[in-house]
């Protein structure tokens, strides 16, 4: 049974930029309350979901008690309105982040993970705090991002295109169908867009931070026809991977993005659904083979 956070979580992720005011989720961590030192992890959710989706059932990983587990390092978790533009998102994330670390003065390094929306978010967030100069900044390493659609969602580009079309058909009917569909919030027909909805078109990575690109497959055969057309289900491989794919499975592993002095590597987890990459254990072991304590 969802939590009331969960539903509400759904909710914004559908039409969150049009609830009133006092119905949306305030952008704020979960699990800073206590003093926090050395290397902190920042986790970060995907459209429609909350920090609960981070959680482990019984069965499942748990990436934050894990990490704590093999690397003594604490969690926290951002809970925000998905529904609202990715870049406004990322610019409260960026202010969020300097406040935490003004409050946690002793947090020396931060490591970012994000799903899905939450990578477009972490890209904001990294690129307002550049152009800010936020001292923070200096404190990343590392940044996992873990099914982000960079260059979209295949799901929202239909809404999307299909809003379109029916605007286009002179006909009561569609046009009522069209401003059914044009509802959706501005986070979700960001997500048709992927990088494309970012502050620079998302084509700023930060000179020596390490960042890995997971990508899943719902094929557990790696390089299998269906991982190829459908990626994890809602995310292709080509959009997980960023622009990294171009350069071809081998070479995407050992050089850097063009113009970039960042350290970019990019891996494939098949078997693994879009949601489920939040607990799969093979995910998991492509993050702590990465991570640096």
């Amino acid at each position: 049974m969802p939590s009331r956070a969960q539903v509400a979580g759904a909710i914004q992720g559908v039409i969150g930029d049009k609830l009133p005011q006092r119905l949306q989720t305030s952008m704020h961590f979960i699990g800073g309350d206590k003093p926090l030192k050395g290397h902190v992890v920042l986790f970060v959710h995907g459209s429609a979901d909350t920090e609960a989706g981070w959680q482990a059932k019984k069965g499942e990983l748990n990436f934050g008690d894990q990490l704590l587990l093999d690397f003594g390092v604490a969690s926290v978790y951002v809970r925000y309105n998905s529904g609202l533009a990715v870049s406004e998102n990322g610019e409260k994330l960026a202010t969020l982040i300097t406040e935490f670390t003004e409050k946690h003065r002793a947090v020396r390094k931060l490591t970012l993970i994000g799903h899905s929306m939450g990578g477009l978010v972490i890209h904001s967030a990294l690129y307002h705090a550049q152009a800010q100069k936020l001292r923070w900044i200096k404190k990343v390493e590392q940044v996992f991002l873990i099914g982000t659609p960079h260059a979209g969602a295949p799901l929202a580009k239909i809404a999307d295109q299909g809003e379109q079309i029916l605007q286009f058909i002179p006909n009561p009917i569609t046009l009522i169908a069209a401003s059914v569909v044009g509802l959706r919030s501005r986070g979700l027909k960001d997500l048709s867009r992927g990088e494309g909805g970012l502050p620079a078109g998302g084509n700023v990575l930060l000179p020596r931070v390490r960042y890995v690109f997971i990508a899943g497959g719902v094929q557990k055969k790696r390089g299998g026809v269906i991982n190829r057309l459908l990626g994890d289900g809602m995310v292709r491989e080509p959009s997980a991977h960023r622009r990294a794919a171009e350069a071809g499975p081998r070479l995407a592993k050992l050089i850097p993005y063009l113009n970039s002095r960042a350290k970019v590597f990019v891996e494939t987890v098949p078997g693994a659904g879009h949601l489920a990459l939040r607990h799969s254990p093979a995910v998991y072991g492509v993050i702590s083979g990465y991570f640096r304590a």
